[in-house]
């Protein structure tokens, strides 16, 4: 008797060949691993520019701080909130200035005082440079500090912010705020915002008083406060400049929600001042009494610029 085999069983198509199934789960752990590459690259550009941390806090300190600059005469500023910045090399603006740590320091009656020197037989000047960068910073609330501000032919004395980012993407992607820049002479205020279009690229809001007497006649008290959106600059408690996202010219970014850290400069020549010539002072000092920062959640129904707007 002739036994016929049984025909071999056929592939149905329920069941794919195991190069096709290779291929498959190939091109799955491709398309998976594209995704969380695409979700990195875009969280990785939203840390770059704005300064948004996964890693850690996204804000800055936002606590109340007062700092009276009290202690010993020849002291410097407190550590735990301040460091002293130094060198040369014209700090991006051809300045003629050596910041070192001998300018800057306590006097002894509760004030801190940086000194600008600027020799008559034309030798480098020096001055001083503080930044609360790395130690203190803030993102919405009112800073605000009391100063008396040296005059003269060069000189550029500044209270400004910065962005906390401003190691990782330059300037002026981490945005700057000039709270009071008086180039020159304190008889006309000047303020500013500075902000990114691209990476490299600027815009700049700017605000300028003519004063009824000269700033370095006596202390004012200068103050920033920031919201969501939004950054008010006064004296002595009258508003200078009042600016709202909206108002950045397109394509400008706004980059000032993110933590911002303070500065007080006195430049010496420059870009924007100019050079000093034989009318400037040899001894310059910006004298700083306090400065103080309350926290947007306890700030109270008291508004900034309760006095109004200066008039022009």
């Amino acid at each position: 008797m002739t036994t016929t085999a049984p025909a071999p069983l056929t592939d149905s198509g329920s069941t794919p060949p195991v190069d096709t199934r290779r291929r498959r789960r190939r091109r799955l752990t491709l398309g998976i691993s594209a995704g969380i590459l695409t979700i990195v690259l875009v969280l990785g550009g939203v840390w770059w520019f704005t300064g948004f941390s996964f890693l850690g806090a996204r804000y800055g300190d936002d606590s109340v701080l007062f700092d009276d600059f009290d202690g010993a005469a020849g002291d410097k500023p407190n550590p735990d909130v301040w460091s002293i910045q130094t060198g040369g090399g014209g700090w991006g603006n051809e300045e003629l200035q050596e910041y070192t740590e001998d300018a800057v320091a306590l006097d002894g009656d509760g004030n801190l005082v940086i000194t600008a020197t600027v020799p008559e037989d034309g030798t480098q000047p020096t001055s001083g440079r503080i930044t609360s960068h790395g130690k203190w910073s803030f993102s919405f609330g009112r800073l605000s500090a009391r100063i008396k501000l040296p005059e003269g032919q060069g000189l550029l004395p500044a209270f400004w912010l910065l962005g906390d980012n401003i190691d990782r993407v330059g300037w002026p992607a981490a945005g700057e705020v000039d709270i009071i820049e008086t180039p020159n002479t304190t008889s006309r205020s000047t303020h500013h915002l500075h902000g990114p279009t691209g990476i490299t690229n600027k815009w700049s809001l700017n605000e300028g008083y003519d004063m009824p007497v000269p700033l370095a006649d006596g202390f004012h008290v200068y103050t920033v406060e920031k919201q969501e959106g939004r950054i008010i600059m006064a004296i002595d408690d009258q508003i200078v400049m009042d600016v709202e996202e909206w108002d950045v010219p397109v394509p400008g970014r706004w980059v000032f929600d993110a933590p911002t850290h303070a500065l007080f400069s006195l430049a010496v020549g420059g870009n924007w001042p100019g050079d000093p010539d034989a009318s400037t002072p040899v001894v310059n000092e910006m004298v700083i009494d306090w400065m103080s920062f309350t926290p947007a959640d306890q700030l109270g129904d008291t508004p900034i610029g309760s006095l109004g707007e200066v008039t022009r």
